[in-house]
């Protein structure tokens, strides 16, 4: 196995935990076992969810740290974005009005991350599959930029 964990990786994982969980539910509703156990299981689903919400943002913000650098182009301001708040980064990373929704969606995101990394906030339901997606986008967006900063590189040689 490589160092290295894809969104692919954590995807397929996420599947697999929640899908064993979710039939612990079922089997717990079908066969009308004890309330507290339900409880305990859907607890425990929750508990999932914000989990893997957490790692999925992590690997988000690393994609906007990624393209926020490359669209600097002096060291110095590279080094000042490295420690800029989120949303500087995020709007580095994401500029112009075509955006303006998608940063909203992570700005509220990272909110909701905080929380759910300091373990409050578990009773709500996190749309993994949504972030998922979006994780998805920023990876495609971050490959283009490469290949397109690489291209560029070839020609000016």
């Amino acid at each position: 196995m490589t160092g290295r964990v894809t969104l692919r990786d954590l995807e397929g994982t996420y599947k697999r935990v929640t899908s064993r969980i979710y039939r612990l539910l079922e089997d717990g509703y079908d066969f009308a076992v004890e309330e507290q156990i339900i409880a305990i299981l859907d607890m425990d689903a929750r508990i999932v969810d914000a989990a893997f919400f957490v790692l999925i943002f992590g690997q988000i913000e690393n994609r906007l740290n990624e393209l926020a650098l490359r669209r600097l182009r002096t060291e110095r301001e590279r080094n000042a974005i490295r420690e800029a708040r989120f949303q500087r980064r995020l709007e580095t990373a994401l500029p112009g009005a075509d955006n303006k929704d998608l940063r909203k969606t992570i700005s509220g995101w990272y909110d909701l991350r905080s929380d759910a990394a300091h373990g409050e906030r578990l009773h709500e339901r996190y749309n993994v599959a949504a972030v998922f997606e979006r994780a998805f986008e920023l990876d495609a967006l971050v490959s283009a930029q490469f290949n397109r900063s690489e291209s560029q590189g070839e020609e000016s040689q």
